[in-house]
């Protein structure tokens, strides 16, 4: 079947927070593309200024038909500032896909055309996600989108052999009519109270239950910085709101079926989490992300209970899409090795005194 290349029913996303060059790096590369998308629309998340306002009204768009920035006052996060961007740009009717790119990203020639297509070839689909490899070392695997292992917890998917579960948030293309088949739903396309992290991993359980399945095209479609926005090593915002909102969805989404099944491995999950950031020194982390997401349980039980008949039917599609491992490859590997070293100072210590 021969799919055309014409990308002028794309809406591309970009969510900034305070790193506009290099959310200007990414709309250029989006500007150089053979198949530039209709529209970019640029959610400016509580800037400190208006200089990336300003570089976007002073950028030549000949090939693309607009390119929008909204400035939000607040930081509405990744979820909430993607909710808003997504309604803006479904009020004009031509704008039949949405592409989510992370503003850290730099879009490669295939991106546009590799996602359309394989998503125009795929019934019931929804969404589609590709390969995204590392800036800074462009043959090492970036992400592969999400993984959801036997722990129930999700991960990056950083090998082939560990099934797709669904696209990351970061590059993810996404019809008009799966969108609007999740807000008639649930109410809302990404949950606002997730703020940012595992907002993607819930969308694609929500589309599971409700009986759409993700795809992926294996093909590298763009190139990513990752944590451009929130910084590199041991972070523990991310460690909070992870831990926090993968709590709040398996509280909201997860069939008691698999719960039953798998509720060991989950238990053990937990344990490890708590374990490791007890270890690197984080206990405050653990206490905030625990005791903030019980907070919600009251509002997140009544949703789950409206979910009922969803979680049901959805129950084997969840099942079909866990990789058989525990969870990501070599994260027991890290726990072991500083519980050793942990084991290895407080050792030290008794020899000296």
């Amino acid at each position: 079947m021969a799919v055309s290349s014409d990308a002028s029913d794309v809406t591309v996303i970009l969510i900034n927070y305070r790193t506009p060059e290099i959310t200007i790096r990414c709309l250029r590369s989006l500007l150089c593309l053979n198949s530039p998308p209709g529209g970019v629309l640029v959610l400016d998340n509580a800037p400190r200024d208006t200089s990336l306002q300003e570089q976007i009204s002073g950028i030549d768009v000949p090939l693309i038909a607009s390119v929008d920035c909204i400035v939000s006052p607040e930081n509405l996060g990744f979820a909430g500032g993607c909710n808003l961007a997504i309604e803006r740009a479904l009020v004009n009717s031509r704008c039949r896909y949405i592409l989510l790119l992370n503003n850290d990203a730099v879009a490669l020639q295939s991106l546009i055309p590799a996602l359309k297509a394989t998503l125009d070839s795929s019934p019931k689909a929804g969404m589609v996600g590709g390969r995204m490899h590392a800036t800074d070392d462009p043959d090492a695997i970036d992400t592969l989108g999400i993984a959801l292992h036997i722990s129930l917890m999700p991960a990056n998917r950083i090998r082939k052999e560990d099934r797709f579960f669904g696209p990351t948030g970061g590059c993810c293309l996404m019809t008009r009519e799966f969108l609007g088949d999740i807000r008639t739903t649930y109410g809302y396309v990404f949950d606002k109270r997730f703020f940012c992290y595992c907002e993607d991993t819930d969308l694609a359980w929500r589309a599971n239950l409700l009986g759409y399945r993700s795809v992926y095209v294996d093909e590298l479609v763009a190139l990513h910085q990752g944590q451009a926005s929130t910084g590199k090593g041991y972070n523990a915002f991310i460690a909070y709101h992870g831990l926090r909102n993968v709590i709040w969805m398996h509280v909201k989404l997860l069939p008691m079926r698999l719960l039953l099944r798998y509720g060991a491995w989950l238990l053990l999950a937990h344990m490890l989490l708590i374990m490791r950031h007890l270890l690197a020194g984080h206990p405050g982390v653990v206490f905030r992300a625990y005791s903030d997401a019980a907070k919600r349980f009251p509002e997140l039980l009544l949703e789950r209970r409206m979910l009922k008949p969803l979680r049901a039917q959805g129950a084997g599609a969840i099942s079909a899409r866990l990789s058989s491992s525990f969870y990501q490859s070599g994260y027991a590997r890290v726990v072991l090795a500083q519980l050793g070293s942990m084991y290895r100072q407080l050792f030290a210590r008794q020899s000296v005194s």
